[in-house]
């Protein structure tokens, strides 16, 4: 009897371990599998646009048809990356993840009040530039790697060639300080 009450006790232990080991690396994973995705050829530091959502074509999970999305896969390994959103209407967001996740940053164009313009650099340790461009702010990010997705509101299809003129006067890049 002690020795199959072990044994359950055992698998038990080995259940639980498994599966909050499962948890906690699922968030890595997936993100590491969008991240992949949404470089692609060009790689990190390069802000993507992506084609506006269908059933069969979307580029992040759970996409609004109504939203114009932009992504640019962040790699802080090498130094700071600048993130610039040109305002669209009537609604424009920066939304910053981790490579965990974890969303980090939060800004809109209403917020703001116009363009968004910040400078991304890891926390803490990571190399700050010395002088930042007026209107710029500083960002700290909780690791190396990360998503920047960038959300305009479609109200018409007439208001698609405003969108795609301040999705081309945004930017992702690395930031010389």
């Amino acid at each position: 009897m002690n020795r199959s009450l072990l044994m359950g006790a055992a698998a038990l232990a080995t259940a639980f371990t498994v599966h909050f080991a499962v948890i906690a690396a699922l968030p890595s994973v997936i993100m590491g599998i969008a991240m992949s995705r949404i470089a692609g050829e060009e790689g990190p530091n390069v802000m993507k646009d992506a084609p506006p959502p269908t059933a069969e074509a979307r580029t992040v999970v759970r996409p609004s048809p109504d939203l114009a999305y932009s992504a640019c896969v962040l790699d802080l390994a090498s130094g700071p990356v600048r993130l610039t959103v040109a305002k669209s209407e009537p609604y424009t967001s920066l939304s910053l993840f981790s490579s965990r996740t974890d969303n980090y940053f939060v800004e809109d164009d209403r917020e703001r009040g116009g363009p968004i313009d910040i400078i991304v650099v890891v926390a803490p340790g990571g190399a700050v530039p010395a002088r930042l461009p007026e209107g710029a702010r500083l960002v700290e990010a909780p690791a190396e790697r990360g998503m920047a997705i960038v959300r305009r509101v479609i109200e018409s299809e007439a208001s698609l060639p405003v969108i795609e003129e301040a999705r081309k006067a945004s930017s992702c890049a690395p930031y010389p300080g």
